[in-house]
């Protein structure tokens, strides 16, 4: 028997949408937070992240890590959402993967604290095939190119070692960020669906890290791969 929550979501009046967009973080040129300008007609803040408002979707924009994505969109969910799509970033540990490579998420390994309290002792988890699809076919249908991989989302950055490097490498890790696997944990616990689609801006060697964060080209990967997901339908 479950037990009883003591402090449930409320829904977001005016925010009820079957589809939701995560965007933990921009590019420094500011190129979603622009285009959203442009896109959205509402625009609410929400318990640290920004919410906007399209005719087919909403948008939550910031809110990084796990506990804040998790935190709102247990609320979007209460308010109707069955589809959460991760459009962001992440780090390369595999070397075959580039600077601005496109990164089609297939399973994502959980060292955030958050995923724990939807599935105690789990630690993989995995996309909705079917949302995923859904994001490959925008893709191919604009003749884009993308990898698929696996990830693992972490609390802590700045405690990458390179044991940890080695280690992740080891059980075939791709990339990381810190949302993934509290993303797809939330939406398996409440029979949603969720995928996530990733632009590589960091690298990860034994002896160094490079971000891509400044390259020149990073706009306009945003441009190819993340704005035709902000269009309403």
């Amino acid at each position: 028997m479950m037990d009883e929550l003591l402090f449930k979501p409320r829904a977001i009046k005016g925010f009820s949408r079957r589809t939701v967009l995560y965007i933990p973080v921009d590019s420094l040129s500011g190129t979603i937070k622009k285009a959203l300008s442009k896109t959205a007609f509402k625009k609410k803040a929400w318990l640290g992240a920004d919410l906007f408002l399209l005719e087919d979707k909403v948008i939550v924009f910031g809110g990084i890590g796990a506990p804040a994505a998790v935190i709102s969109l247990e609320s979007l969910i209460a308010s109707g959402a069955e589809d959460v799509i991760i459009l962001g970033f992440c780090g390369a540990l595999n070397s075959k993967f580039k600077l601005l490579d496109a990164v089609s998420i297939k399973k994502a390994f959980s060292e955030e604290g958050t995923s724990r309290h939807y599935f105690s002792g789990r630690t993989e988890f995995s996309p909705s095939r079917v949302l995923t699809d859904k994001i490959e076919g925008v893709l191919q249908s604009k003749d884009l190119s993308f990898q698929s991989g696996s990830i693992v989302s972490t609390d802590a950055p700045f405690r990458e070692t390179r044991a940890w490097l080695e280690s992740n490498r080891d059980r075939g890790v791709d990339c990381v960020d810190m949302e993934t696997s509290a993303v797809f944990a939330l939406a398996e616990f409440y029979g949603i669906q969720a995928a996530a689609l990733l632009i590589v801006s960091d690298k990860l060697y034994k002896s160094k890290h490079i971000t891509g964060f400044l390259h020149p080209g990073m706009s306009r990967k945003i441009k190819k791969y993340i704005l035709p997901f902000l269009m309403n339908s």
